[in-house]
């Protein structure tokens, strides 16, 4: 249900005007809005404490272009985006409907034949967020709206541009439908997504959460050492429920597979119960009866010139990770307008900060098959002062601890301690650094490729735990890399 803006609230954001409160939490405030143009929205400002965080500030502008290349039809679109805001904010379709977790709250558990439509729907909404590299984290009942023409996945939360700055070691969920590995601080995959579903379908067949009530540290440890209790869940769903409630990653089914076997006819539209489609009924109404309240004479706000919208600007942006909400992804066709003084520069500027994940631009990261927006580490080799960004490298999955890391100096260091020359190192082209050099560890599983910059040192270490490495990735990665560090590093 939606609430009155309070003294305290904005009454535009960017060109909308917001019109009712729809939820707060501890990344920031939630507001029904109108568009110029009449149209209802959900607008999402970043929480204040989190604006003044630079590191926030940069990951979420990540976060939101890569929402953007998300589609389907379970899925919220992004209306529009402001990332260089005082506050940054996004605007995403509202969908006038309950939360799933209002739905069984008030009107009880589901049928079997409403679960395989709720299941089937959630599950094509993940595959769309998956087949974009990135995993939802925070998928749970009051993240799923019921709509009569089928449940729509909302809300990433801002949990991938939390990860790796100043909040890493916090455990971002919700427990009761956080993973295993979610719930011990390891980094997750598609696979976790599929065991919050089963946890949400288990949830809406029974009334209860698998994992019990109580404090959060309880159902966690429940959820990592205990099965879950599935009393109530229809016997031709429990099996499916069960896997996907799998604690190792490994042994849950796909999302495809999930589909697949909740597959429901395409004229199976009357799905919903009828005290849940009277809710879905009255939700709409509402919203109908807003919509001709604040659309009567109110005169359109002028769009702003000079802001920059992300719908317009987000060209270098675009890595993969969640923000709040799924859009179908555009790539924009030029540059917006000029931003407020002092904003962040884009990737085409001129200079490079001497931060290595600040190389993280979309085509850097697709180029060379990195899929995380980079985190910092901590290195020091005697008095040499080292800057560092780890990337994952391949699949974004739990069992994927590939890695590459760029690290910078103006000193010269040396970031493998034991090492030698790699196998078939005459294999390797390092004619585009400058005094290119390679090592590998004694056991060929890390390679250190490193050269001078101007003003510095450079290497990248690729970090192959499961495998032998040839040192052919690290030397493609410093390849390309070294233009950019040559010639347009600050000179301090």
């Amino acid at each position: 249900m939606t609430e009155p803006l309070d003294g305290a609230d904005p009454r535009h954001v960017g060109p909308y005007e917001l019109v009712r409160r729809l939820g707060r939490g501890g990344m920031g405030e939630v507001f029904l809005g109108r568009s110029p143009g009449g149209r209802l929205v959900a607008v999402k400002v970043v929480a204040a404490e989190l604006a003044h965080d630079a590191e926030f500030r940069r990951r979420f502008a990540l976060e939101v272009s890569a929402a953007r290349k998300v589609g389907g039809f379970y899925t919220a679109q992004v209306v529009d985006a402001d990332t260089d805001a005082v506050r940054p904010w996004l605007v995403t379709a509202y969908i006038p409907g309950p939360s799933l977790h209002q739905v069984i709250r008030d009107t009880g558990r589901l049928p079997e034949r409403a679960l395989r439509v709720l299941g089937s729907g959630l599950a094509e909404g993940l595959a769309a967020i998956h087949a974009a590299d990135l995993v939802h984290r925070d998928l749970k009942p009051g993240n799923v709206i019921v709509a009569d023409d089928g449940p729509r996945v909302i809300d990433f939360g801002i949990a991938r541009a939390l990860d790796g700055g100043q909040h890493t070691g916090a455990v971002i969920g919700t427990p009761g439908y956080m993973s295993p590995e979610q719930a011990r601080g390891e980094p997750t995959g598609p696979a976790s997504d599929v065991f919050s579903l089963g946890c949400v379908l288990a949830f809406a067949a029974t009334g209860h959460n698998p994992y019990g009530q109580g404090r959060p540290d309880v159902i966690l440890y429940r959820t990592v050492h205990e099965a879950p209790d599935l009393d109530g869940v229809p016997e031709e769903l429990a099996d499916l429920v069960r896997i996907c409630l799998a604690a190792e990653p490994g042994r849950r089914p796909l999302v495809s597979e999930v589909l697949r076997h909740l597959a429901t006819s395409a004229e199976d539209t009357q799905w919903l119960p009828a005290g849940v489609a009277a809710m879905v009924s009255e939700r709409r109404s509402e919203t109908l009866v807003l919509r001709e309240h604040t659309t009567a004479g109110v005169r359109t706000a002028p769009r702003p010139v000079r802001r920059r919208a992300l719908v317009a600007a987000a060209t270098s942006l675009a890595v993969g990770a969640a923000a709040w909400a799924t859009l179908s992804f555009q790539h924009p066709s030029g540059q917006g307008g000029a931003g407020a003084a002092g904003s962040a520069p884009t990737s085409t500027a001129a200079a490079w900060s001497g931060d290595p994940c600040d190389l993280s631009t979309y085509d850097f990261l697709q180029r060379n098959q990195l899929t995380s927006v980079g985190q910092h580490d901590d290195f020091t080799d005697g008095s040499a002062a080292v800057q560092t960004c780890t990337w994952r490298l391949g699949p974004a999955t739990t069992n994927n601890k590939s890695s590459m890391t760029l690290a910078y100096s103006k000193s010269p260091f040396q970031m493998i301690s034991d090492r030698k020359a790699p196998q078939d190192l005459s294999k390797l082209d390092l004619t585009a650094l400058d005094s290119g050099s390679a090592y590998a560890d004694h056991y060929d599983r890390q390679c250190e490729v490193s050269w001078h910059t101007p003003g510095g040192y450079a290497a990248v270490v690729e970090d192959e735990p499961d495998h032998t490495t040839d040192c052919s990735g690290a030397a493609a990665l410093a390849k390309d890399l070294s233009p950019r560090l040559a010639g347009k590093t600050k000179q301090t």
